[in-house]
């Protein structure tokens, strides 16, 4: 019965639905799974992210969840417009807890801090992206250069903690494969998020005089 279950042609969400519930009545787990992945690729390959998350949630594939929330990382990258806000939202309202989605929030979160110009919680949320580390290293060198704003902005943002803090995120991207000046040559977020030593260079830069003024102010 499980292998004629899973073989059941998926028309629409209703006929999903009704062979999960299938499931669910004779307790036909395996079959649920592997029901719960096929329509996660599927909803996947026709753009519905929101849903083929919230698939993938089901059977707990983290590895597919993690791959999707970089994929919506490397559209911001490529396009620079923050779009995948009502997506991110639906998942988390329903209760799912995954790192990834728990970084593309906090950073829509800084995005809208610092667009209204509040800039000090955005400072405070780009921190702690940093330093909790919920960011895949691969989006770090970005976080950083976003920094740079803030750093030499007219008001004290980063204390001289938050600095050498930094630097130290820095620091450990030296020998870091993402911290290269190569061209992106490829779709992945990794490529996507490459930055290179030049820009580095300018946010050691703003370190180092927002130090300077940190320690006059403090």
């Amino acid at each position: 019965m499980e292998e004629y279950i899973v073989r059941m042609p998926l028309e629409s969400d209703r006929k999903a639905q009704q062979v999960l519930r299938v499931c669910d009545l004779y307790g036909l787990k395996n079959a649920r799974e592997r029901i719960h992945r096929q329509l996660g690729r599927q909803k996947w390959q026709r753009g519905r992210l929101g849903a083929a998350i919230g698939h993938f949630a089901h059977v707990n594939d983290r590895n597919s969840i993690s791959q999707i929330c970089d994929q919506l990382w490397a559209e911001y990258l490529d396009s620079g417009k923050l779009t995948y806000g009502p997506i991110i939202d639906g998942v988390m309202a329903a209760g799912l807890k995954h790192d990834r989605l728990q970084f593309l929030t906090q950073y829509r979160d800084f995005h809208e801090s610092y667009k209204t110009g509040e800039y000090a919680s955005a400072g405070k949320l780009l921190l702690s992206i940093l330093l909790n580390e919920t960011a895949p290293a691969h989006a770090v060198p970005d976080l950083l250069i976003d920094t740079i704003p803030l750093l030499e902005g007219d008001k004290l943002v980063f204390s001289s903690d938050d600095t050498f803090e930094l630097m130290r995120c820095a620091e450990s991207l030296v020998q870091s494969p993402f911290a290269t000046a190569a061209k992106p040559s490829a779709n992945s977020a990794a490529d996507k998020g490459n930055v290179g030593r030049d820009e580095l260079s300018i946010f050691n830069v703003a370190c180092a005089r927002n130090l300077a003024r940190s320690f006059v102010m403090q």
